[in-house]
């Protein structure tokens, strides 16, 4: 007996950022729905761990790990050809990569903000840019790039530099999905919310006597089972944005829907 026939069963995904939090918690969706993972992240024990818990699964028929750097063009370019060699194509790209830099604005230092931005916005831009044109060239794609909710709706004075990465990153996707528009390739907006554990494992903290407080474990799993099914969603029913907790999409679609037409044609 083979692998149940989920809703994705075929595709290939790839999923930066895999190894934790958010990244893990869609790779693990997409294998439930029969997908081909490629896991790829710059932690190589944690990477190593979802491949483990996506085989272990049964659900899909194989899934790799790629180690990668995605501050690097030439590691990103790596990742783009080694997992189309292993896989035959790629169908879906998650950009979920990111670390976090919080703390007073006037303790942050310049080489702080470009130890942020060449992972949470240039690492995203890199991995697009890579796949983009075996997507455009079958004529079929879904690039998915994953942005806090202050970067949507800012407006903690601790995460400025956060957010203002995540908000470039979102403009970048707004403009990417209208570029695509009529190519078969989607791009969408993947923001998991304001309540759910951050996008990024590596944190820098200036001026703080603490980090800013999270969710505790068990909280935090069903905010990822939650954010999961919200993608999945989407991949199912596309949409340019996609908002992981339901209760803020109001606010979130008044600014971030627009584009959603050219997303989707």
């Amino acid at each position: 007996m083979g692998p149940a026939r989920g809703g994705l069963w075929g595709k290939v995904a790839v999923v930066t950022g895999g190894g934790s939090g958010v990244g893990r918690a869609v790779a693990k969706a997409m294998a439930k729905q029969g997908a081909n993972i490629v896991v790829s992240d710059f932690d190589e024990p944690r990477m190593d761990r979802t491949v483990e818990e996506i085989l272990r699964l049964g659900t899909s028929d194989s899934s790799i790990a790629l180690a990668t750097d995605v501050r690097s063009d030439s590691s990103v370019r790596s990742l783009a050809r080694d997992s189309i060699k292993a896989m035959g194509r790629a169908d879906i790209l998650v950009n979920a990569a990111g670390v976090l830099l919080q703390g007073k604005l006037e303790r942050i230092s310049t080489k702080d903000w470009s130890w942020m931005l060449e992972t949470n916005l240039l690492g995203a831009v890199r991995t697009s840019m890579a796949f983009l044109p075996h997507m455009t060239e079958r004529g079929s794609g879904h690039i998915v790039n994953a942005v806090s909710y202050g970067g949507l709706h800012p407006g903690d004075p601790m995460t400025i530099p956060y957010d203002t990465g995540h908000s470039a990153l979102a403009v970048f996707t707004q403009s990417l999905a209208q570029q695509t528009r009529g190519t078969g390739v989607l791009v969408s907006l993947f923001c998991p919310g304001s309540r759910s554990p951050r996008i990024g494992q590596n944190t820098r903290s200036r001026g703080m006597g603490r980090w800013l407080s999270g969710v505790g474990a068990e909280e935090g799993a069903r905010w990822f089972d939650q954010i999961a099914a919200s993608l999945i969603d989407a991949l199912h029913h596309p949409r340019f944005l996609i908002v992981g907790d339901p209760a803020e999409a109001d606010a979130l679609r008044a600014r971030w829907d627009a584009p959603a037409a050219a997303a989707t044609r």
